[in-house]
């Protein structure tokens, strides 16, 4: 095993084959133990496309009769809702009342597998088991049992045996691991997302934070771990809210610096409903500048008014928010956006870093763009 350049990044060898054929020899083993006498004949689901040679290498070792499917699992956003909605794609064999064997890559934080889960027994399956090639415990907080899993690894990024960094590295049989010094030589980056209400700005910054490895920083849900943690800024927030006050720019600019400070070895960060004025904008440039980086990309979501309108309105409807479903408040909101907020598309438009996206689209397919221009 040698290491090996995908794009910008080297990766070094981390698990030899040898290892997984003989994890794989052992999870095969528990598999036909506990199918040994079982009455009926179970599908296994190959979740495309991370457990492509996992799932081939599986079947090769199963002593059962079994069925083959395969699963990839789509995200959409309706009309008029901006909650994500998963469906199942390319499911051929009907699985009302049988036993399900879903075969993974990896598991990380589960997301995936549990609604994948969640979705097979909606659609009538009798039971479901969960088999993955890896499981990172580090990251993995989720409820549901798996049932089988071949090996446990550390939280980190890897490629080979099905596994594939921007598409490439699947057809390695080996599994590798991203060099450090790839990690040391990448300069941290730092995103803005923007987005009207109802354009999916929350679905798309949670997909973004997980594909590229980002913090998060939302002020609201940096100002509440504040207050829980009862920090001197926290206190601070605290006690002005309780007087009905809002919290100060400076207090909300010291929470997004100790933020950057808490946090020196990530990849980078998306600032999620910050700034929202362009002094706001000026001082975050003062706080990133004072640490010697910028802002790489403003990512704003567009979409046309009437559709902002009338998704306030559905989700109002189905949230009990009886004031948001009246036209004037609706309006008043959409004004109000675009008051706060092309001012600061023009600030960032000088400096040459403001990218506008369709957020028109699927969930799926606005999140393309994104990662393109990422």
């Amino acid at each position: 095993m040698e290491r090996i350049h995908l794009k910008d990044k080297y990766f070094v060898p981390y698990i030899p084959y040898e290892r997984l054929e003989k994890a794989i020899d052992d999870v095969a083993e528990r598999i036909n133990h506990d199918f040994k006498n079982f009455d009926g004949i179970p599908i296994v689901l190959c979740v495309l496309n991370g457990s492509i040679l996992f799932t081939g290498e599986l079947m090769k070792r199963l002593n059962f009769p079994c069925e083959f499917s395969s699963v990839r699992l789509s995200s959409y956003e309706g009309t008029l809702s901006t909650g994500i909605t998963r469906k199942v794609l390319g499911l051929t064999s009907s699985i009302k009342g049988r036993t399900i064997i879903v075969v993974e890559d990896i598991v990380d934080t589960g997301k995936t597998i549990t609604d994948l889960y969640a979705l097979l027994l909606d659609a009538g399956a009798e039971d479901v088991k969960i088999c993955t090639m890896l499981l990172k415990p580090e990251v993995y907080k989720k409820d549901l049992k798996l049932d089988y899993v071949a090996m446990e690894i550390e939280n980190r990024f890897i490629v080979g045996f099905g596994l594939d960094y921007d598409q490439l590295g699947r057809n390695y049989k080996d599994i590798y691991i991203l060099d450090k010094r790839t990690e040391e030589k990448a300069p941290m980056k730092h995103y803005l997302i923007f987005g009207p209400p109802g354009a999916g700005k929350g679905t798309q910054a949670a997909k973004l934070v997980e594909r590229f490895g980002l913090r998060h920083v939302s002020t609201g849900d940096l100002l509440r771990r504040q207050i829980a943690e009862g920090t001197e800024l926290g206190l601070k927030a605290k006690h002005l809210i309780d007087q009905g006050l809002l919290v100060p720019d400076e207090v909300v600019e010291g929470m997004i610096a100790a933020e950057l400070d808490a946090n020196p070895d990530v990849k980078g960060f998306l600032f999620d409903g910050f700034p929202r004025t362009t002094a706001q904008a000026e001082h975050l440039d003062t706080i990133l500048a004072d640490r010697g980086r910028k802002v790489d990309a403003v990512l704003s979501l567009a979409i046309p008014d009437e559709m902002v309108f009338e998704r306030i309105r559905h989700r109002a409807q189905i949230e009990n928010r009886a004031d948001d479903t009246k036209p004037e408040v609706i309006q008043n909101r959409i004004d109000t956006y675009h008051a706060k907020t092309e001012p600061i598309a023009a600030f960032y438009k000088d400096k040459g870093v403001y990218q506008e996206v369709d957020g028109t689209g699927t969930i799926d397919e606005v999140f393309e763009k994104l990662c393109a221009l990422m």
